[in-house]
């Protein structure tokens, strides 16, 4: 498995000496998912917080009447993992399944502590990474209550272009809480300028 993006990923937060990545690899598990798959489901406590070398995963919760809500896409170069849920050790209520094959490097919870303790760059990596993606996912929770579908999917569309290409129209009017119909009208509206 390539692991440069994951390194690309590392020093984007961190400095640390060539070295130390080869062995910081050796906490992590290469896995692999085929299209369709679930990383993780509702109910469980996940055994790996993954990190997406190659592929698309889509988390997504089930409503009070069972029908599905996505709410986030993971791309290449991205953690999806339910840290709170594998530290407490209490079922997740999310599930994470590839949208396409894919690629991950996954950290046990142990490994992650183990990481901390061994690498003080990577305790730097972990305090800085972990709030910012947690202040990130609340405000596009937020956003995607407030802001109208067009705009949300004309930020898509500047900010994500590839994710448009790679997920099914319906995943993605799902994401943004409309219908595909309602997504169709969309795109026609931003294409008619």
């Amino acid at each position: 498995m390539d692991t440069s993006i994951f390194l690309q990923h590392l020093r984007s937060y961190v400095s640390f000496p060539d070295a130390d990545f080869d062995e910081f690899l050796k906490l992590l598990v290469p896995l692999t998912l085929r299209k369709g798959e679930y990383f993780y489901k509702s109910g469980e406590v996940p055994r790996y917080s993954p990190f997406v070398v190659q592929g698309c995963l889509r988390q997504f919760i089930l409503d009070e009447s069972g029908r599905e809500q996505t709410i986030l896409f993971n791309e290449e170069g991205n953690w999806a993992g339910q840290l709170g849920s594998m530290r407490s050790r209490m079922p997740t209520n999310v599930y994470l399944q590839a949208l396409e094959p894919c690629q991950i490097l996954g950290i046990t919870i142990e490994n992650v502590d183990r990481g901390i303790a061994l690498f003080s760059w990577y305790q730097q990596y972990f305090l800085k990474k972990y709030p910012a993606d947690h202040a990130r996912l609340l405000e596009a929770a937020n956003r995607l209550k407030s802001e109208p579908p067009e705009t949300l999917y004309r930020e898509l569309m500047e900010s994500r272009p590839s994710l448009l290409l790679r997920v099914p129209q319906h995943l993605i009017a799902n994401y943004l809480g409309v219908r595909t119909e309602t997504l169709s009208r969309i795109k026609a509206r931003l294409l008619r300028g």
